[in-house]
């Protein structure tokens, strides 16, 4: 039978470093230092998606989507929801009846949810009306990616899976192995025009033709090492992304990586640890590593930058790039604002009191959080415009 290893390390207030030090001694999540705020953050709304359910700890992989005016949310005790992006005003509900694990994933005008007990859902996005569900025969916990009449399903049996989007016919399936021992959680597959490009528990990376299946190219992120199967634990089961035509990805016990994606020629390597994911803005790649510490790295080569370590164990998200910032969510509801160029705390905000266990969703100069207890939350950043200039009048 599969073992499953739910590393919440932060939540539990576990530190594994200093447990290797002295079995009898735990690191604690760090406390919340005060610091001069340098922006002004705005909640523009506040809504809630489903009921507050037992999903705590659950590691699921429900976050926010959207189409870009409308903003997209699930829930585990089967609800889905849209909302006006700039109101918040709830534009439809719908109850599945469904134990949802991972979504929406939203594409080509539907949403698509996976569930606890191997479904997959597609919803129409304009009402919510159900259009079909099928069974995957396996949990999912990584929301679904959706383009070109294809929805691309990442289920914790090992398997990537095509799916018509008009009928859910199964087209195609791709197979890995899986470890003994694995991370709770699976890498999001993502449609880039033709392929779709995902991670595995096996600790490889892999592209593949997104309407047959075809393998492009694979790449090992992490290699097993060690005498105990916790030691030789590898996975790719945090967030990757694709950006241009460079694929950007973070495995545990492996290394964060840039990847050519037409050829899978490896651009650059980093050894880095991480089972929460990472983000990626113009010029640096962000990741949370292993201890919820946001490390910075150069885009193009994968050089060190800085590393925000006050944010330790406490099971903090990916990174989101958001405008010139970024922004992580933490175990107790709080949102991190964090300046790119050295890594300074700019501001904070509380979501809620429940833990925000999905990088932030930005959506043009709005930024949506939703926590596990159902609230989503939006806000902006004041930007103070400038005065303008007067001239005297010399006449």
């Amino acid at each position: 039978m599969k073992c499953w290893l739910v590393l919440a390390i932060a939540v539990l207030g576990i530190g594994v470093s200093a447990c290797s030090r002295n079995e009898s001694t735990t690191e604690l999540p760090a406390e919340l230092q005060a610091f001069e705020e340098r922006i002004e953050i705005r909640r523009i709304w506040r809504a809630r998606v489903g009921r507050a359910s037992a999903s705590e700890r659950l590691r699921l992989g429900l976050a926010p989507s959207t189409d870009g005016t409308r903003i997209y949310a699930g829930s585990y005790d089967g609800q889905a929801a849209a909302f006006d992006a700039q109101t918040g005003q709830r534009r439809w509900v719908t109850q599945t009846n469904l134990s949802l694990s991972a979504g929406p994933a939203y594409g080509d005008e539907v949403l698509a949810f996976g569930t606890t007990d191997g479904d997959l859902i597609v919803l129409d996005a304009e009402t919510g009306e159900e259009l079909w569900r099928r069974a995957v025969g396996s949990e999912v916990l990584a929301p679904p990616a959706i383009g070109n009449n294809v929805v691309a399903l990442r289920s914790v049996d090992g398997r990537l899976r095509g799916y018509s989007m008009s009928d859910g016919r199964e087209l195609w399936s791709v197979v890995q192995t899986v470890p003994a021992l694995t991370m709770r959680g699976n890498t999001a597959p993502f449609v880039a025009g033709t392929v779709v490009v995902t991670g595995f528990d096996n600790g490889r990376l892999g592209a593949y033709d997104l309407s047959s299946g075809d393998p492009l190219w694979e790449v090992t992120v992490a290699m097993p090492s060690g005498r105990t199967e916790l030691e030789r634990l590898v996975d790719v089961s945090a967030g990757l992304q694709v950006v241009g035509n460079d694929v950007f990805a973070v495995g545990y016990h492996g290394r964060a990586i840039g990847i050519a994606l037409q050829t899978g020629v490896v651009l650059w390597q980093q050894e880095l640890s991480s089972y929460s994911g990472l983000g990626v803005d113009l010029n640096s790649v962000y990741v949370t590593d292993e201890f919820s510490e946001v490390v910075a790295l150069e885009r193009g080569a994968g050089t060190p930058r800085w590393r925000q370590n006050a944010l330790r164990l406490r099971d903090v998200t990916a990174p989101s790039a958001y405008r010139n910032m970024v922004v992580v969510g933490d175990f107790e509801g709080y949102l991190h604002w964090i300046d790119p160029t050295d890594g300074s705390f700019l501001a904070r905000e509380r979501v809620t009191s429940r833990p925000i266990a999905a990088a932030p969703l930005v959506v043009g100069t709005n930024l949506f959080a939703q926590a596990e207890d159902g609230t989503l939350a939006a806000y902006t950043v004041e930007i103070e415009e400038p005065e303008p200039e007067t001239t005297e009048d010399t006449a």
